[in-house]
């Protein structure tokens, strides 16, 4: 095998940690050790997954693989033993996380706190689960909570409760004032500094050590105080009191900074010549995207995330100095293995992102990671009951706290009957996301009997529409804007609707009336683009393009729409910025590569150009264009006769299968 380019690797999840926020605060200074690792490293966006649920996306990191494929498909799930519902675990995932594969090829992980890792698989090395910093101080840790459990008594040792924290570690969260000690809010905020400051005691206590090939250490903390407090951040929102304004507003600069505190110590400790990676699932609205307190998707948790989360390599094996463009969470598992000389496997759902190598090392994958090894830890009998419930009671109230889950009023059926009800909606939406919009109708046709609700309905109105069902689409959005003519979705499925059977005038005045709502305003400018470039009105449609953009400037469909606007307008160069912008947001938007190759090739960047068309047709391999336009640039620019007849024959070949199918396809009336 050869050498691997990384002696051992330190992985930090920051959960929910976002660049929107990191910049400024990176400008200013206040974040000297995360900023020394990106100046001297490579870093990036990191694209999300939907639905944008921690529990689904961190299992996607540890797996390279989506949920329909690792298993952990919500917060919650019915309880084997029966009767309610408990959150989810280890034996819950379906596909082997990384430290399960280096495991099994002899290397040594210390894994802590990581989402679903409860009970602790049996790898070589240790692991925390998910249990450990949820279990009140006072409380003993349940079986399962550490690997190996000898060293469970050691570690407990390490909790810190909130009424620990000093005042003078509290102050530096506020202004010149603290909360009163009534206020709900200063108490939230102390039991989430109080959990995280237990995951720091534990990552010291492993990063001084050297018996590791990777230290892995998940935070929560800045998603939980985002739920709990970007609310006040500045700018202040309507419904925010100057007095709770003035209290509150430096809480989220300070998580920050307290992670740049507690990132500096951990690279003192571990030294330079480790490896460091830091990841998140996905940022966090701070700014005009904040759902206002009116709204009724202020109360969803999810309306908070931003899709895209934040990627940072640094240390030996790593560039200097470099952007990552592309990449998503799937590709961090099979990068985290490369670094350590293991092989990807041509299962995985992501590959390793070679930008990150200084020297990309030549490992020829494997078919799968899956098979049963001895060494993999993973539990394949039955794992340790739940014999104590203060931990798991305490993770569900916690997340009951932050509107994942049903109350702990509720009663245990219905909670079971809302956590089936959570999967098979999450299902549905990764199935959709992933272009297999018959999957999802499926699930979520199978979901009107017991939870038959106009967004249920709006939902399965889109699978329709995306199978070219515009007709039974628009029957159930009728239906739902019979009964709730103001409903935003809805009309904004409508408008689409309308949009896609080329009824410009009505999806124009559809969208219109959707424009004033904050949710949805910057995909309504898109929406409202897309009709005047059908109309050919450029300049109008270039107006509309950045008014999305200045609501949203990682919306990657109107970067891609403003450079065909640009395009038209004979704006070369604009437009080719407009369409890279667009594909390294979303790498996997095919048209975003076919623009950019238009765009390259208009302008004499001909290399450029072919690897546009050549990365478009890979995203696509049925689709003939990418390579109808490799043929001409090879014949017309390369004068290379032999490539350019294979594109063109394999064109040619596609485009009869194309036409074929489309004509054999639904109606799309």
């Amino acid at each position: 095998m050869p050498p691997r380019p990384a002696a051992r690797v330190l992985l930090l999840g920051w959960d929910a940690a976002d660049w929107n926020f990191l910049r400024p605060l990176m400008e200013r200074g206040a974040l000297p050790h995360f900023t020394r690792l990106v100046e001297g490293g490579v870093s990036g966006s990191l694209r999300t997954l939907l639905p944008i649920l921690s529990p689904i996306l961190w299992t996607s990191i540890a797996t390279g693989q989506t949920g329909d494929r690792h298993g952990v498909l919500s917060f919650v799930e019915p309880d084997p033993a029966g009767g309610s519902i408990r959150p989810v675990a280890s034996t819950s995932r379906t596909a082997k996380a990384f430290w399960n594969i280096l495991s099994q090829h002899g290397l040594r992980s210390v894994v802590l706190g990581w989402f679903a890792s409860h009970p602790a698989e049996r790898i070589d090395g240790v692991i925390v689960s998910d249990r450990f910093a949820t279990t009140p101080v006072e409380q003993p840790l349940e079986p399962g909570t550490v690997h190996p459990a000898a060293l469970a008594e050691e570690l407990a040792e390490l909790r810190i409760a909130p009424q620990d924290l000093t005042a003078l570690q509290v102050r530096p969260f506020f202004g010149e004032a603290l909360p009163a000690d009534e206020d709900p809010r200063l108490l939230a905020l102390c039991e989430e500094l109080a959990k995280c400051a237990t995951m720091q005691q534990l990552a010291v206590h492993f990063a001084a050590r050297r018996d590791w090939d990777v230290l892995a250490v998940y935070y929560d903390a800045l998603d939980h105080f985002g739920h709990g407090f970007a609310e006040y951040h500045p700018p202040r929102m309507a419904h925010v009191s100057e007095a709770d304004f003035a209290l509150y507003r430096h809480v989220m600069e300070s998580a920050y900074q307290f992670h740049d505190l507690m990132l500096g110590r951990l690279l003192e400790l571990v030294g330079p010549e480790t490896t460091v990676v830091i990841v998140s699932d996905h940022g966090f609205h701070h700014g005009e995207l904040r759902p206002p307190r009116q709204h009724a998707a202020a109360a969803d948790p999810l309306a908070w995330h931003r899709p895209q989360g934040i990627f940072v390599a640094h240390g030996p094996g790593v560039r200097q100095d470099e952007l990552v463009h592309g990449a998503s969470l799937l590709e961090v598992a099979p990068t985290l293995l490369h670094l350590l000389g293991v092989p990807s496997a041509r299962d995985f759902a992501g590959q390793p992102l070679r930008a990150v190598f200084v020297d990309p090392p030549a490992l020829e994958p494997v078919a799968s990671h899956e098979p049963p090894h001895p060494r993999d830890g993973v539990w394949r009998e039955a794992a340790p009951a739940e014999s104590n419930p203060w931990a798991a009671r305490e993770a569900l109230a916690q997340l009951a706290a932050l509107g994942y889950v049903a109350p702990d009023e509720t009663d245990d059926a219905q909670k079971v009957a809302l956590a089936v009800e959570s999967r098979t909606s999450n299902l549905a939406q990764i199935h959709f996301s992933a272009g297999r919009p018959a999957e999802a109708l499926a699930l979520l046709e199978s979901m009107l009997p017991t939870a038959d609700r106009p967004h249920l309905r709006c939902r399965i109105a889109l699978c329709h529409l995306a199978l070219g069902r515009a007709m039974a689409g628009r029957a159930l959005i009728e239906g739902v804007l019979t009964t709730h003519p103001r409903m935003p979705l809805a009309r904004l499925i409508y408008g689409q609707i309308q949009l896609a059977a080329g009824e410009l005038g009505e999806a124009f005045a559809t969208f219109e009336s959707v424009a004033a709502e904050p949710l949805h305003s910057a995909q309504v400018q898109t929406y409202l683009g897309q009709i005047y470039l059908r109309r050919q009105l450029w300049a109008e449609a270039e107006a509309a393009f950045r008014r999305a953009l200045e609501r949203d400037a990682d919306l990657a469909e109107a970067h891609d729409l403003l450079g065909v606007a640009l395009r038209q307008q004979g704006r070369w160069d604009e437009a080719l910025e407009s369409h890279m912008r667009a594909a390294a947001l979303d790498h996997a938007r095919f048209s975003a590569h076919v623009h950019l190759g238009m765009a390259a090739a208009k302008l004499g960047q001909v290399d450029w150009a072919i690897r546009a068309f050549e990365t478009a047709s890979a995203l696509e391999p049925a689709h003939p264009f990418p390579h109808r336009c490799l043929a001409r640039l090879h014949k017309i620019a390369r004068r290379d006769l032999t490539a350019a007849r294979r594109h063109a024959e394999r064109a040619l070949e596609l485009r009869r299968d194309w036409f074929a199918a489309r004509r054999g396809g639904p109606d799309r009336a």
